[in-house]
């Protein structure tokens, strides 16, 4: 078989095996590219109902009902299961089904989409897709207060739903197959749950139900084991706009700010517009199937003439074994997600061996060295003695360093490395990041370390060096299990962009100096859409820079006024005020003290 990149390179089929593209294949490769077609390869027969059902079944997914949906549905049986594929969205030919996340009105939708073309129409019929982080830019760029409501009150959606499925609708469900009910005795005690949902029996029998307020905007920090950290536009806003219309419907009511304000018509029209002008719509041929990350792209579903017949199947997590529950539920975090993630850094500090003893006493589990700090060793004690004393475990910790300048050239990349984990006492490091973008002289080891900026002569002497080699050396450095992950430190776009040409390992993390002075949005969103977590040091202002002659007391934010007055209104110290607003934004702060 072989798969088809659908919003990067449609032209582009990468010949892979049923075996190779398993559960963990697929689910890396939905992480990255967010949308795949497969289909057979030349020499193979068309794909067939029964080996898509086959397929997704071997994949080990969480089954995931269909309860809260709109569309009227049919189960299509398979060798594999009568409960795991669907017709699709049968809505009349002539209508378009606009773009949503599926399930989006519900507070917890499927993590994963597969679609089987059994019958290709005569013309239109594409489930067009749309990546939903380029949806979230637009909006965010271009109506920032109406983004600021959805991020704070979410939205309600309105929709009354019949006693009978309603074909000739597309939001025709009956109430009875959307809540998975077969008595309105069930119903009742099944809404009355559900904690802000209202609800409303109508004369004719129908039901009018208003949707608790439900995420309209979402981080995705982590799918799984993968990094993401993408913001995307994951709603159904725009599909009840544009698409909850039928006799009993008026989708212009259909949405409402989830503190119940009314939404602006213009804005919604705006957005529609966008997607369908910047949408991807990819012809189907019989035996085809795609694979979506429903949590990152929006599909939709154009008008077509003749007869179609497309299914559906959805999924939550990964489930390790036969029995066991989905292995989202069930996974410790990894340290790439952690519920402080607050990260007390080495540099310039007096007595380090003491300072990381007691910051790991006092709770921090983060920590943020480096070659060019010139304290690895003391660090390390600090380090082994808390762990001796059994405050925590080595695995609670993640621990980064990273690659000095004088190091770039692959052929010293593992012995710096193995110098930091022989200073530090540790067997491998959570993640070791190329210091600076900047390639200078080699300065032996043993004749100089730190080898700081100058060589033995005491000049700074600039190199040519390939980046990219450096990078192929640090993903060496995986391999071999000298660190977990790998990133980019001082890194700018243009940088960032000439690693990911070549990775075969892509960057965890970004770390990068970031305060009211240097907010560096551009850089932040940009690493972020790369799926690249950002890191950021000095978020009071470049304190530890004044001794160096390179900052004044005035680039201290708990010295600015406003900072100060922001503080005392909220009720905090300017410090741990800075440091709120960059955990509000999503990305890691570190900390430099002389006490703990």
């Amino acid at each position: 078989m072989r798969y088809t990149r659908l919003l990067e390179n449609i032209d582009e089929n990468i010949e892979i095996s049923k075996e190779a593209l398993d559960q963990k294949k697929i689910i890396s490769l939905l992480a990255e590219h967010k949308a795949l077609l497969l289909r057979a390869s030349d020499n193979e027969d068309l794909f067939t109902v029964n080996d898509f059902g086959n397929y997704i079944a071997s994949l080990r997914l969480e089954k995931y009902p269909y309860v809260g949906g709109a569309a009227p549905r049919r189960i299509i049986p398979c060798d594999a299961g009568d409960d795991l594929i669907y017709t699709a969205n049968e809505a009349p030919p002539d209508e378009l089904i606009p773009f949503h996340h599926e399930l989006a009105q519900i507070q917890k939708p499927p993590q994963y989409l597969f679609f089987y073309c059994d019958q290709p129409s005569l013309t239109g019929g594409e489930t067009a897709l749309i990546d939903s982080t380029l949806v979230y830019r637009f909006v965010n760029d271009n109506f920032p207060k109406f983004m600021d409501k959805l991020k704070t009150f979410g939205a309600r959606y309105i929709r009354t739903l019949p006693s009978e499925d309603d074909k000739q609708s597309p939001i025709g469900r009956s109430f009875y197959n959307t809540y998975q009910v077969s008595s309105t005795v069930e119903l009742e005690k099944k809404l009355n749950a559900i904690k802000g949902l209202e609800y409303e029996w109508l004369p004719e029998g129908s039901l009018r139900v208003v949707s608790e307020p439900i995420p309209a905007i979402r981080m995705i920090e982590q799918q799984d084991d993968h990094a993401v950290y993408q913001w995307t536009f994951h709603n159904a806003v725009i599909a009840a706009f544009i698409g909850w219309q039928d006799c009993r419907n008026d989708r212009k009511k259909s949405i409402r700010f989830g503190n119940d304000d009314a939404m602006d018509e213009s804005v919604l029209t705006r957005i529609a517009k966008f997607m369908d002008e910047n949408k991807v719509s990819y012809p189907w041929k019989k035996g085809d199937f795609f694979a979506l990350n429903n949590r990152l792209v929006m599909h939709s579903r154009n008008s077509f003439t003749g007869p179609r017949r497309v299914y559906a199947a959805m999924f939550g997590g990964p489930i390790t074994s036969v029995g066991d529950k989905s292995a989202s539920s069930q996974l410790k975090p990894s340290a790439l997600q952690v519920s402080d993630p607050t990260t007390f850094g080495f540099w310039r500090l007096d007595n380090p061996e003491e300072i990381a003893y007691n910051a790991i006493k006092n709770g921090y589990r983060r920590l943020d060295s480096a070659c060019d700090y010139g304290n690895e060793k003391e660090t390390g004690k600090g380090i082994r003695r808390a762990l001796e004393e059994g405050i925590c475990k080595r695995e609670d910790l993640y621990i980064t360093s990273k690659l000095w300048n004088t190091y770039h050239d692959p052929k010293h990349v593992l012995k710096a490395i193995e110098k930091s984990l022989d200073d530090l006492k540790l067997e491998y490091l959570d993640e070791y990041l190329i210091h600076f973008p900047i390639s200078l002289e080699f300065v032996p080891f043993d004749k100089k370390y730190p080898p700081e900026w100058t060589n033995l002569e005491g000049k700074m002497v600039s190199i040519p060096n390939d980046i990219n080699a450096t990078w192929k050396a640090m993903e060496k450095l995986v391999d071999v299990g000298k660190t977990r992950f790998i990133g980019l430190s001082n890194f700018n776009c243009q940088h960032i962009r000439q690693v990911l040409s070549i990775a075969r390992i892509r960057p965890t993390s970004l770390q990068i100096e970031c305060h009211p002075h240097l907010s560096q949005k551009k850089l932040i969103r940009f690493a972020r859409e790369a799926r690249i977590r950002v890191s950021v040091f000095s978020p009071l202002g470049a304190s530890s820079y004044i001794g160096l002659d390179m900052s004044t007391e005035n680039d201290i934010l708990f010295h600015n006024e406003l900072v100060k007055n922001i503080a005392k209104k909220i009720q905090q110290n300017t410090r741990s005020n800075h440091d709120s607003l960059g955990v509000a934004a999503k990305h890691s702060a570190h900390k430099q003290k002389q006490h703990t």
